[in-house]
């Protein structure tokens, strides 16, 4: 049985991984960061990814709680550092989970549709079409190449990489250089096939709309844009 889930349309998943990028870059108020966090586990929930953002919210709370009951106070190097690491985490957090909800239920043919309606150019679609298609090959090619090296009886574990790095090295990156040179020119060539780089506007079967949730969704981000600039 295929479970129901809310969709969103991948323009709304941009502006909020836009926002998220706002949150990042700027030093925004603590409150409008925690909602921000708690309305990204709401919409992945709403958008079948509720395991995905239970882990991150919970990450996002312990890595809260530890810097603010152990490192208040900067006592030494050692501190600064563990401090600076809780930070630097904690404010990648809100990203992470923005791009996991614009990947979730999200195929690659409504974001390149959605792009079409927003106007981009050629030469920002076929390469991002490329570059999303290219990472889940190369993981599967990965996966090939250490079934191909178990086959042969040779590990890629933990103990091989400190006992042969050199040799275990090789067996992982001339296949993984080879594939990905043979990968990228085969995604160009598909994507061009498509008719991804023809002048006309073509079409798709996927509908791109604004529906309510998606209206929604702009209101929040709007109230907290306002919020941070006037408050």
């Amino acid at each position: 049985m295929e479970k129901k889930y809310l969709k969103f349309d991948p323009r709304s998943k941009l502006a909020i991984v836009i926002f998220a990028s706002f949150l990042l870059m700027f030093r925004v108020d603590w409150f409008v960061e925690v909602t921000f966090i708690f309305l990204m586990f709401i919409l992945l929930w709403l958008n079948g990814g509720f395991k995905k953002g239970l882990i991150l919210t919970s990450l996002y709370l312990i890595i809260t709680v530890i810097d603010l009951k152990f490192f208040q106070e900067i006592k030494g190097p050692l501190t600064a550092l563990f401090s600076f690491l809780l930070v630097a985490n904690r404010l990648l957090i809100p990203p992470v989970m923005a791009a996991t909800l614009a990947s979730n239920n999200t195929k690659m043919s409504e974001w390149i549709a959605a792009m079409k309606k927003l106007r981009l150019p050629k030469v920002i679609i076929v390469p991002f079409s490329v570059v999303c298609r290219f990472f889940p090959v190369l993981i599967q090619d990965f996966k090939q190449i250490r079934n191909a090296m178990k086959f042969r009886g040779i590990g890629i574990n933990s103990s091989d990489l400190i006992k042969h790095p050199l040799l275990t090295l090789e067996y992982i990156i001339v296949p993984i250089l080879v594939s990905v040179e043979t990968t990228s020119l085969d995604l160009s060539a598909a994507s061009l096939v498509r008719g991804l780089g023809s002048e006309d506007s073509g079409t798709s079967i996927y509908e791109v709309k604004f529906q309510v949730q998606d209206y929604i969704v702009f209101l929040v981000l709007i109230i907290f844009f306002c919020w941070e600039v006037f408050f």
